[in-house]
């Protein structure tokens, strides 16, 4: 990794963690008595998910969650509530940051690399998270969401538009970046098919884009994002 000049995050389950906000954000399912475990319940939250973004590729986030919220209710025979199914669809923008993550950015931000997010939610939601994630260390060099490039990973449109950009604007190649994430779904496959480098951050309790996916073979694995930036700080000053 010592001739990596770029590195593209995933945003939500390697920096932000989504499945405690979404347990936040899913209370009025998790509550009710016939509710399955929760595990069962981000498995079939996971397949839905990616079946409407797939059927329609330009549907804003916000529109993605509140209909999976409606088609969960459904498939496992659950209270369906319309302020609920909102509630969840503007929840994005408070769900947590892993602890570690602004302190290996702050590290990242020291190594001349640039830090670039690419996400599958909207601007809006992704603006208020920047408050969580972005501080004294700094801001993120770019920023592309699904809605800025009309499609959802773990589509290859996605990634072809990243390095375009990053070709164009930085002169950077695709054999100097690096996909770090916690989805081996959305992330780590797709940039391995396309000959990226793949940075795994192994986030223990994950399960959406993680389990059933034990064949994809990261580039790198490490088990935080602390762990990581520490590793690349090493390897570039080894250099």
């Amino acid at each position: 990794m010592e001739n990596c000049k770029a590195l593209i995050f995933d945003c939500y389950g390697t920096l932000i963690d989504w499945e405690q906000g979404s347990y936040n954000a899913l209370q009025p399912i998790f509550q009710q008595k016939t509710c399955p475990v929760p595990e069962k319940v981000f498995e079939t939250l996971g397949k839905i998910k990616a079946r409407i973004q797939a059927e329609d590729k330009t549907m804003l986030y916000p529109a993605v969650l509140k209909e999976a919220y409606r088609v969960l209710t459904g498939e496992l025979r659950l209270w369906y509530d319309e302020e609920a199914a909102e509630a969840y669809a503007l929840s994005v923008g408070a769900w947590p940051a892993f602890p570690d993550s602004q302190d290996a950015l702050s590290v990242l931000k020291g190594l001349d690399v640039k830090l670039v997010i690419h996400s599958n939610v909207d601007n809006a939601s992704f603006e208020e998270t920047r408050q969580r994630l972005e501080g004294s260390w700094g801001s993120f060099d770019n920023v592309f969401t699904a809605e800025d490039i009309g499609s959802y990973k773990p589509d290859y449109r996605n990634f072809h538009h990243i390095l375009q950009a990053l070709e164009e604007e930085y002169e950077i190649q695709p054999n100097e970046v690096a996909v770090v994430a916690n989805s081996k779904r959305a992330d780590i496959a797709p940039a391995r098919r396309l000959g990226l480098k793949t940075v795994w951050i192994n986030r223990p309790e994950a399960i959406l884009g993680v389990k059933g996916y034990e064949d994809v073979r990261p580039d790198y694995e490490f088990g935080g994002m602390e762990e990581f930036a520490e590793e690349l700080k090493r390897i570039k000053e080894d250099a």
